[in-house]
């Protein structure tokens, strides 16, 4: 069994004594962001929109700036230390909201945040990636127990559930319900926990946030491969020997 730093090579089933194939994970967990969906089109251009409609006309690569700036301050370095829940993952956006738009009167932050956070709730503003799917069906073929693990709120189960593909996993983590958030190794607890996984190095990490999903991972005792979304079929290629 490699270790959790290691990747697993070539192919990993063979024959055992009761007939069935051995696989090297019990579960396959999923990052959704990036990884199984995106948001379509960009966030910048949705949080630009929101603004206009007040007459607040900031240009669009500001924006994308902003935005990125703004993911980065609330949700690493020190606030990668602190707990979440629902209310914090509301105040946490609505902060993000702030700072992305730059010069938003404070007296119309409510509505404009009000108005992004349900329109990330809308499947229609999401787009799953062609190998998903496919990929998804496979690996459950071959008997591996499948997850999403996320930093999310409950709008991710309705944004699932439009893009058909609940039915497709064993469990949805979400890092309001676990209580943390990656890149915090308490995320991987939780959701250790919340998989009944006995041995953490049979459940393999797959994200596209290297730091979050791979190196964290692979330091709670997973073992994680790193998503490059570079090709229409990279999920399924970096799968392809499971």
């Amino acid at each position: 069994m490699p270790t959790p730093s290691q990747g697993v090579q070539g192919s990993a089933r063979g024959p055992v004594a009761n007939g069935t194939s051995m696989r090297p994970y019990d579960w396959i967990v999923f990052d959704s962001t990036g990884t199984l969906m995106t948001p379509d089109p960009e966030p910048a251009v949705a949080y630009q929109a929101a603004g206009r409609r007040l007459g607040l006309d900031v240009p669009l690569e500001a924006v994308r700036r902003n935005l990125k700036s703004a993911m980065g301050k609330h949700f690493l370095g020190a606030c990668a230390d602190l707990p979440t829940d629902a209310a914090y993952e509301r105040q946490r956006w609505k902060q993000i909201v702030r700072d992305a738009l730059l010069g938003l009167p404070e007296h119309r932050l409510e509505d404009v945040f009000d108005q992004l956070w349900e329109y990330f709730a809308v499947p229609d503003h999401w787009q799953v990636f062609a190998d998903v799917a496919p990929t998804l069906q496979r690996l459950r073929r071959q008997g591996y127990r499948l997850a999403v693990a996320s930093n999310f709120d409950a709008r991710l189960r309705r944004i699932l559930e439009g893009m058909q593909l609940t039915d497709q996993v064993d469990e949805i983590l979400i890092s309001s319900d676990l209580g943390w958030s990656k890149p915090n190794p308490r995320f991987y607890g939780a959701a250790t926990e919340r998989l009944a996984a006995a041995d953490r190095s049979r459940v393999l990490m797959i994200g596209d946030t290297h730091h979050g999903d791979v190196v964290v991972a692979r330091e709670s005792g997973w073992h994680a491969r790193h998503l490059v979304r570079d090709q229409a079929d990279a999920l399924s290629t970096l799968t392809a020997d499971l």
